[in-house]
């Protein structure tokens, strides 16, 4: 009875173990069909729907080592490839803005304080600060590290406490008004009345000069807004016409950045993967 029982249960460990290896052949089929899917997409440069395939090589089969290898060693000659395409792209499209911007900078003024400032600007001439003291005004700039800022100057008696900046083109018929309402940072000073500067950074500088530059031909008031609305004036004709520039410098300039940056990281990679395959060999 006890050698039948010992029998019984070596039959059964046989049949588990072949089941096993049943699942595991079956499984590593499996993986390696995604490895050979992802092979033939690279093939025809579909290199997204190739890295979904070694993805699930990685979620699917945990256990099949050498598929996850070849999908690992996949993986990495995709991100090589990819690499050298967005590294031609992206140099190419670079050469045809830097053009662009050189000739728009001309229409502007390099100014920077050496005693304590990291980065200059790129101010058009009518903004300068120099030509617009004990008035309130919006100042535009781009910064040599590709940022774009707008600043709201306010003069006045009384301190304005300035907490935003509106722009808005006056109704006409019952129309809806455009505007846009920004707040940014405020610094205040007295000097024979009070100067306020709020500035705006990127994003809301460059949505405050996107609305200028689509309402250009437009009356466009702007208010200084604090406790209460302290001060309202309408920008010149020369006033949009400069902000208007800055806001095409601006996206160049933003433009030029992320593709520098996406050179500078191409590089990287391409450099590293170089690298580690020479020292294979």
């Amino acid at each position: 009875m006890v050698s039948t029982s010992r029998h019984i249960t070596f039959l059964l460990c046989l049949l588990a173990l072949g089941l096993v290896s049943c699942a595991s052949h079956k499984d590593e089929r499996a993986a390696q069909a995604f490895v050979d899917n992802a092979s033939s997409l690279v093939q025809q440069q579909r290199y997204e729907a190739a890295l979904r395939q070694l993805d699930s090589v990685h979620a699917l089969y945990p256990k099949q080592v050498a598929q996850r290898r070849q999908a690992k060693a996949l993986h990495d000659s995709i991100v090589y490839l990819q690499s050298k395409q967005t590294l031609a792209y992206s140099d190419s499209l670079l050469q045809t803005l830097i053009p662009q911007s050189d000739e728009l900078l001309k229409a502007f003024r390099y100014e920077k304080a050496d005693a304590y400032e990291d980065h200059g600007h790129y101010v058009y001439r009518s903004l300068q600060t120099g030509w617009n003291t004990n008035r309130c005004f919006l100042q535009a700039y781009v910064t040599d590290d590709r940022q774009t800022f707008v600043k709201s100057y306010y003069y006045g008696a009384k301190q304005a406490h300035q907490q935003a900046v509106r722009l808005e083109v006056p109704a006409k018929y019952g129309e809806t008004i455009p505007r846009v309402e920004l707040s940014g940072e405020n610094h205040a000073f007295e000097v024979e009345g009070w100067h306020e500067i709020l500035t705006l950074t990127d994003d809301p500088a460059l949505e405050i000069l996107n609305f200028v530059s689509s309402h250009v031909t437009d009356k466009i008031k702007v208010s200084v807004i604090g406790d209460k609305p302290q001060a309202v004036y309408f920008l010149s004709d020369s006033e949009k016409e400069a902000l208007d520039k800055t806001y095409a410098l601006g996206l160049l300039m933003r433009d030029i950045n992320r593709l520098e940056q996406q050179i500078r990281l191409a590089s990287k990679r391409i450099e590293h993967f170089e690298t580690r395959r020479q020292t294979a060999d």
